[in-house]
């Protein structure tokens, strides 16, 4: 049993992992190990998501995106602008997927929210229309985000960039997760459908 929990918590850690390694690696400039890296740890984090048997979600896809460009434009084509535009890259990498799942008729929430929602909810249009909502929300949150890091880089300065293109964005997705915390139950509530307790979606 203690051995499943602390296989669980990896689990959970893993794809944090390869964003852990690039924030220290980037903070001593060390570009190529925090690229590179995170490039691996994001594939090892794959292969164990897939070896557990649970499904590969679209940040996960966003995030290998992200560190296949940085490496080869670090590693590969050595890059010097890359280091200054990063987290344009980054933000617009999560924007983009997150756009693209509404565009294409699936956001990317209902992913999430299938794992604890009854299957009998996948296709109701409160459940359609909650995680269009949620998605839509997360969009916009990218998309702002884009904004920051665009200002940074303009601004520039030892303060003023990472503040603005990591800080304050960073800010922005604990709203973001705060907002998914509490939303789906409101939004259900107001919309007098009643499902399992514990089985409101989230994402």
């Amino acid at each position: 049993m203690e051995q499943k929990k602390l296989s669980g918590v990896a689990a959970g850690l893993m794809p944090f992992a390869p964003w852990i390694l690039y924030g220290f690696a980037w903070g001593f400039n060390h570009w190529r190990v925090a690229t590179g890296g995170g490039l691996i740890l994001c594939l090892a984090s794959l292969a164990m998501t897939i070896r557990r048997g649970a499904s590969i979600k679209l940040p996960d896809w966003a995030t290998l995106a992200f560190f296949v460009i940085a490496s080869v434009m670090i590693i590969g084509l050595r890059s010097t602008a890359f280091t200054v535009y990063s987290a344009v890259v980054v933000w617009s990498c999560f924007a983009l997927a997150a756009w693209g799942s509404v565009a294409i008729g699936h956001p990317f929430t209902a992913a999430y929210a299938r794992e604890t929602a009854p299957p009998e909810f996948w296709e109701h249009p409160i459940f359609i229309r909650l995680n269009l909502l949620m998605t839509l929300v997360w969009c916009g949150l990218m998309t702002v985000n884009i904004g920051l890091a665009v200002i940074g880089v303009i601004v520039g300065g030892n303060l003023a960039k990472p503040l603005l293109s990591y800080a304050l964005p960073m800010a922005m997705l604990i709203s973001g997760f705060a907002f998914n915390s509490r939303f789906p139950a409101r939004y259900l509530a107001r919309s007098g459908f009643q499902i399992p307790a514990g089985s409101a979606p989230a994402a």
